[in-house]
């Protein structure tokens, strides 16, 4: 009769079986391993990035990406309230300082402008008529002051003759002062003539004044118009390239709305965008340098924007040179923004091995071997890495992506 395993039994059965499968994947990675590094230990020279170290200036750049853009951008408007009649070029089209550009229509402008001219020649015409009453009621002011004068005189006459006869008694005191008192009234009668003479001078001089300031103010509505009507056939103010024109011929269009957009060929600025992490690091007056094709060009950060927009910083840029010939409307361009410099340093080209670390585990030919060092790194851009110390001027350092051969201190480089 069989009899069941003990519990003690099956638990030792089943550790053997662990023991056995654990030593058995061990053996395995041991064996992939030693494999791997028998693979690891050489590498063809044609498959390495070299480059040799140098002494020279090193500036730290951000890398950022900027697009050209005329330095100006004049924005024509309508003059007045019309229909597009004619567009007489397109956009992109070059054109130079007063060349015309579209036509708008004339038709309700000079309406306006002959009704202007028909209210000012009449405000003119009312001027001539209020100076020929101020002359006529002048001078029959001036005949009825002669007039009163002339009876002024002829009162004094009888007022002496009346008492030259109370004195012979030929006649009485009341005809004396019945003189005297016809003598005070026109003397009354004549000041008040005057003063009427005056005032009268005045109101006039006074209402023709108002009519000239009227009529000063219709010339110039009038001069306005007659801008706006030469205006009609608008044209470009300087050189430059048509960025934009309203094409729809036929189309009403408000006073003051914009009709075609001219600019510059003459110089240019950049407008960068970089990313929001490195928003801190970013200050006006910073230096930039611009890459266009081999050529890098110099400026400064003018301008930053204070929003952030889908996780990009915008700023402005002012180029040293802004009519260089390689710069074009809309080029884009890489802009590398100075964050450090040194003067003279030890530096070998950037490539994949540098990964942004502090340290870095690079190999150094010498011999047909890479060797491996640890190299503190400092100040880096798009085209050099700065080596503190490890690597002398003139040796060879591998710049290719070396992470499969870390473990190893040196690698065989077979030609």
């Amino acid at each position: 009769m069989d009899r069941a395993v003990s519990h003690t039994i099956q638990r030792r059965r089943l550790w053997k079986r662990l023991i056995f499968w654990l030593a058995g994947l061990s053996l395995l990675g041991l064996a992939l391993f030693a494999f791997r590094t028998a693979l690891r230990t050489s590498v063809k020279g044609a498959q390495l990035r070299t480059a040799v170290a140098g002494r020279g200036p090193i500036v730290q750049t951000l890398s950022a990406t900027g697009l050209v853009l005329p330095e100006f951008e004049e924005v024509i408007t309508a003059p007045v309230t019309a229909d597009i009649e004619d567009v007489l070029v397109t956009e992109g089209a070059e054109v130079q300082a007063g060349q015309p550009l579209l036509i708008l229509s004339r038709q309700a402008l000079e309406a306006e402008v002959g009704r202007l001219r028909d209210e000012l020649a009449l405000r003119r015409n009312g001027i001539r008529k209020l100076r020929l009453e101020l002359d006529k009621s002048f001078f029959d002011l001036q005949v009825r002051d002669s007039i009163k004068a002339l009876n002024i005189s002829s009162l004094e006459a009888a007022l002496d003759n009346a008492r030259r006869l109370k004195r012979v008694g030929g006649a009485t005191q009341e005809q004396v002062e019945q003189a005297e008192l016809n003598l005070l009234v026109a003397r009354l009668e004549k000041k008040q003539l005057e003063n009427e003479l005056n005032t009268k001078q005045q109101s006039i001089q006074a209402e023709i004044r108002e009519s000239e300031l009227e009529a000063q103010i219709q010339e110039r509505s009038l001069q306005e118009q007659e801008r706006k009507l030469a205006q009609a056939a608008l044209v470009a103010r300087r050189p430059g390239v048509v960025t934009w024109i309203n094409k729809q011929v036929g189309a009403s269009v408000r006073e003051g709305e914009q009709l075609c957009k001219v600019a510059g060929l003459g110089a240019f600025r950049l407008e960068g965008s970089v990313s929001e992490l490195y928003a801190s690091r970013l200050q006006a007056g910073m230096a930039v340098q611009v890459r266009i094709n081999d050529s890098l060009l110099t400026g400064a950060i003018t301008n930053i924007q204070p929003a952030v927009k889908n996780d990009v910083m915008a700023f402005d840029v002012s180029l040293d040179d802004p009519s260089h010939p390689l710069l074009r409307p809309n080029l884009r361009t890489e802009i590398f923004i100075v964050t450090g410099s040194r003067p003279d340093v030890v530096r070998v080209a950037n490539g994949p091995a540098f990964n942004g670390q502090r340290r870095q585990e690079l190999f150094i030919l010498e011999d047909g071997r890479a060797r491996r060092r640890t190299v503190p790194v400092g100040l880096s851009n798009f085209d050099y890495v700065e080596l503190e110390e490890g690597v002398r001027p003139g040796e060879t350092v591998v710049i290719s992506d070396m992470s499969d051969y870390e473990h190893l201190k040196e690698v065989v480089v077979k030609k």
